[in-house]
């Protein structure tokens, strides 16, 4: 039996708040780069992405008293949801094609390349396309993000063929609440006008 270590020994750590775990993807140099490619007109994907991720973390924040909910795995997982750094409108030099089918893969290993994740960040990123691909979500939390997903989608179709874009509709950083802190964390990314 191991012995218990003295408590003068033992290190305290700090855990880290929620906005300490996205830092290092909303500044991450290849993160950013999705703030280059139009997803859903006239939404970046980078744009689409954090909107997914406010929802997300909302619809977290208003349910985890009711249910026991992961908001770290959420907030990720949304972000990196669609992790993949091309234009999905244009062919792809590759020539593949069914990027609704695909890009929840391609995301994922772009994820793993540059972030450590957890098994629920993974399934969250890999099964946000259900029903669409066969993927069913393993975790309440990965059915949030996909139904999030869902939603964001609904409110960019609603600017598609508008002219003017008002500025509230764009989606430039994240506001977490957390035990009662409010935290803003912006991109270093300039909107496209």
């Amino acid at each position: 039996m191991r012995e218990p270590t003295p408590t003068h020994l033992t290190r305290k750590v700090k855990p880290l708040n929620l906005a300490e775990h996205v830092e290092d993807i909303l500044n991450h140099e290849e993160y950013q780069q999705l703030a280059l490619f139009t997803h859903h007109r006239p939404f970046t994907t980078l744009e689409h992405s954090l909107r997914v991720a406010q929802i997300a973390y909302n619809w977290s924040i208003r349910l985890e008293k009711k249910v026991n909910l992961d908001t770290r795995a959420i907030t990720r997982g949304a972000l990196l949801h669609d992790f993949f750094l091309y234009d999905w409108h244009k062919l792809r030099p590759d020539g593949s094609r069914w990027h609704g089918f695909r890009h929840p893969r391609i995301a994922c290993q772009n994820a793993e390349r540059c972030f450590n994740l957890s098994e629920k960040e993974k399934d969250i990123i890999l099964s946000h396309m259900w029903p669409l691909t066969l993927r069913l979500p393993r975790s309440r939390e990965a059915f949030l993000v996909m139904f999030a997903d869902k939603m964001a989608s609904i409110q960019e179709f609603r600017f598609k063929f508008k002219r003017h874009l008002p500025p509230s509709e764009r989606y430039t950083s994240l506001h977490l609440v957390k035990h009662g802190k409010h935290v803003q964390l912006k991109t270093s990314v300039k909107n496209p006008e």
